[in-house]
């Protein structure tokens, strides 16, 4: 069940989104929102010039989900046929043992924010992680001051399970050790 995903990748439709592999073609949509460089302050880090994207793009959508340890998905809108951020489950972990969880990460380009696109798509990979691939617990975890992705994660179905207080050093813009809340998304969760 959670190898399926890693023998063929899993395309996912949404009403208005189509989350698919991500390929070299991509890399044009990709970097011209990397443009907007005080919109990737909350992750750790992301391409800063053409080349990067590409080699970004190799790594993602090939080498990181080989590995069987990575999916990331290209959020695509339909009606344009466009890319407009990216979606990806990583650090599954699929047995008894240490459990069957995984976390989730995102971005969305500034010029399509506050439209619903990010919480369709975190809905769509947590639903379709927990009911196809036998995860039980999928988790976001965001920094408190990122309000527009912790509303994302309200919207999408996870819920808020606390704060975890200095639980990572950032160096991208934000210095220091930061918390993090903490999301998830269980089989109960999903209506």
């Amino acid at each position: 069940m959670y190898l399926d995903a890693f023998e063929n990748f899993p395309v996912i439709e949404t009403e208005r989104l189509v989350l698919r592999r991500l390929e070299m073609r991509d890399a044009n949509d990709i970097y011209e929102y990397a443009a907007y460089k005080d919109a990737f302050t909350y992750t750790d880090g992301f391409p800063q010039d053409y080349e990067e994207v590409k080699a970004m793009v190799e790594i993602w959508g090939n080498e990181a989900y080989e590995s069987k340890r990575f999916i990331r998905w290209a959020i695509e809108l339909k009606a344009e046929k466009k890319v407009i951020g990216g979606i990806y489950m990583f650090d599954p972990q699929c047995d008894d043992i240490s459990g069957r969880k995984a976390d989730i990460g995102y971005e969305i380009s500034p010029k399509y924010q506050n439209k619903g696109y990010a919480s369709e798509s975190i809905r769509a990979v947590g639903r379709y992680t927990v009911q196809n691939m036998g995860i039980v617990r999928v988790q976001a975890l965001i920094m408190p001051e990122n309000i527009p992705s912790v509303r994302a994660c309200e919207k999408a179905g996870f819920v808020k399970e606390g704060v975890l207080r200095n639980f990572c050093h950032y160096k991208n813009g934000i210095s220091g050790f930061k918390s993090m809340v903490i999301f998830s998304l269980t089989p109960q969760d999903i209506h």
